[in-house]
């Protein structure tokens, strides 16, 4: 019995009594694996720090869960001053449940939603709760496939962009199956099929398409090397909605037989070369009368170029659309109806601004058809210039121009004149009149550890007739608006920034004033305290007070205060948003 004890415990001992060998091997051959202490039988040796893996590990073991929880409560407060509307509950409530399995080959998801009583500023479309989105996912090698909904883009998006933004109350996810294919390096393959969600149901027409895209530099990386490469894409999408008939006013005697089928199509070019970035796009589509176009039959088509440039400290971008006719939907609606349906996505070439002042003119895409040009230069200058000083400092300057596109006759105008013709079209080369322009310029400049400033300047022009169909004194707004930015670092854990910020314009609701102070206590707690004026026609103002919360992977938030009526937008899809006042609770989880 002795004599098999011995034998059992003599190699452990052995393994043991080699450790401190072991370790200086370690370390000898400059193996940058981190060593930690280890104690055995009373012997401090240092070993390498490897997590302990299964060499023979089960499916099970394998398997991830995953999700995040969005919920905001509010409580609406009436405000004869602000004219904020009556609601049928006395607390709102928009929530978000996503939750995620991951395993060999094989994941599975749904999110959980509860709008019943949605957050202001919703359509009634809005209203309700269930589970309006799930997927399965199945994998193997270059081979990928999706049943349930899901989320896609071809290209820019010029003929197909589905996306969810919560905040604008968009959700364009489609229900049907995705293929994905990757048989070669560079060679990426997608064909899909469905139908587009609208709130809580489905919009009537079916979608399908395909979209291919080579990475020639990927394909072949001896011929092209690390400073050049070529993508080449093309996207083919179709909608059925079937025949519909439409009379045409005022007698009605004549009537528009709109197609079954649309088609669209999408052509695209990347290119690298060296420190630059090229991409043109050219996207068309069949004839798609309804009431955006005021039911035309012309062709739709949208073209894009943008070249960038990035080295050392410097990057500049340079881009412009043109698009006519380009509103392509899956559900073709009426006057007054709610315009939730678009499968295609023309982005805005306008900064997003994040300043609450800079944000008061946002941009609203016109599908009809508009010019637009953006374009930006950013540089930092160096540490230890006249310029850039101890810590260095970075300028931007960009500029935006938006316009109509130069039509013989206002589109559609009036909307029965060229109800069932091709429109009366217009000259690719020529620019209409100004839809929106603007000017931006930002200066950071650290001047120490723990002080940094910002300096901003915004100068726009913005046709708030055209735009959204406002005209209280003047179509055109032309304002400028000015902001400082500070931060500074008080101490390891606590940092206070603040904001001032100014605009003035003489037409809408004339000049505007702003504050914000924020204290962050890291890595816990940040109190907030906001405040917008209007000191030109109404004189009201919209204070905020806000305290937040962050433990783990928690994260709340409290604040109380009004918040003016405006349009909410992102990528140039807009919201309206009334005025309100009242509490609103924030809880945001991960895991």
């Amino acid at each position: 019995m002795r004599q098999v004890q011995l034998r059992k415990v003599a190699p452990l001992a052995l393994l043991l009594t080699s450790l401190p060998a072991l370790a200086l091997d370690v370390t000898s051959a400059n193996d940058t694996t981190n060593l930690i202490p280890r104690t055995f039988h009373g012997e401090t040796v240092m070993v390498p720090d490897v997590p302990y893996s299964d060499p023979n590990p089960s499916w099970w073991s394998k398997v991830r869960a995953s999700g995040a929880i969005q919920t905001e409560f509010m409580v609406p407060l009436q405000d004869e001053a602000l004219m904020t509307p009556k609601y049928e509950k006395p607390v709102l409530n928009n929530t978000y449940f996503d939750f995620t399995v991951n395993a060999p080959y094989i994941a599975v998801g749904a999110r959980f939603q509860w709008t019943k009583y949605p957050l202001p500023g919703y359509v009634k479309e809005f209203n309700g709760w269930g589970v309006p989105y799930f997927w399965a996912t199945g994998r193997y090698k270059w081979f990928q496939i999706t049943a349930g909904d899901f989320y896609e883009q071809f290209g820019s998006g010029l003929i197909l962009r589905t996306y969810q933004d919560r905040a604008l109350g968009v959700d364009g996810a489609l229900r049907g199956g995705r293929l994905k294919l990757n048989p070669t390096n560079g060679l990426f393959i997608a064909a899909l099929a469905g139908k587009e969600r609208y709130f809580w149901t489905h919009n009537p027409a079916w979608i399908w398409g395909a979209d291919a895209e080579w990475s020639l530099n990927e394909s072949f990386p001896k011929a092209f090397g690390n400073r050049y490469g070529v993508t080449l894409g093309f996207s083919y999408v179709g909608k059925h909605q079937g025949q519909q008939i439409i009379p045409v006013a005022p007698e009605e005697i004549y009537k528009l037989y709109l197609p079954e089928n649309v088609a669209a199509f999408d052509a695209r070019v990347k290119a690298r070369l060296n420190d630059f970035n090229i991409l043109a796009e050219f996207a068309t589509k069949n004839n798609d009368p309804d009431y955006i176009n005021h039911y035309i039959y012309s062709r739709g088509h949208a073209e894009l170029l943008s070249v960038s440039y990035t080295k050392a400290g410097f990057s500049g971008f340079i881009q412009a659309k043109r698009s006519e006719n380009m509103s392509y939907m899956s559900n073709r609606i009426d006057e007054g109806e709610d315009g939730n349906g678009f499968i295609n996505h023309l982005p805005a070439f306008t900064n997003t601004q994040t300043y609450t002042l800079a944000a008061m003119y946002p941009y609203a895409t016109d599908w009809n058809g508009e010019w637009a040009f953006q374009a930006q230069l950013g540089y930092t200058f160096k540490r230890g210039t006249a310029l850039g000083g101890k810590y260095g400092t970075s300028i931007r300057l960009s500029a935006s121009y938006i316009s109509d596109l130069d039509h013989s006759a206002p589109l559609g105008f009036p909307p029965t004149a060229q109800m069932g013709s091709n429109g009366d079209g217009a000259a690719f080369w020529k620019i209409g009149s100004l839809r929106y322009s603007d000017l931006n310029l930002e200066i950071n400049k650290k001047f120490s550890k723990k002080l940094q400033f910002t300096l901003f300047y915004l100068f726009q022009k913005f046709n708030n007739e055209k735009i959204f169909g406002e005209n209280d004194n003047g179509a055109i707004v032309t304002a400028n608006t000015v902001i400082l930015e500070g931060q500074w670092k008080m101490m390891k854990k606590a940092q206070l920034r603040w904001e001032l910020q100014y605009l003035t314009t003489k037409q809408d609701k004339g000049d505007w004033m702003a504050g914000l102070i924020e204290l962050s206590l890291a890595p816990h707690w940040m109190f907030t305290l906001t405040d917008t004026y209007n000191i030109g026609e109404t004189k009201l103002n919209y204070y905020s007070a806000m305290v937040t919360y962050n433990y783990r992977a928690n994260r709340f938030s409290l604040s109380f205060g009004r918040n003016r009526a405006g349009f909410n937008c992102a990528g140039g899809v807009c919201r309206w948003v009334p005025a309100t006042k009242g509490f609103n609770l924030t809880y945001n989880y991960t895991f």
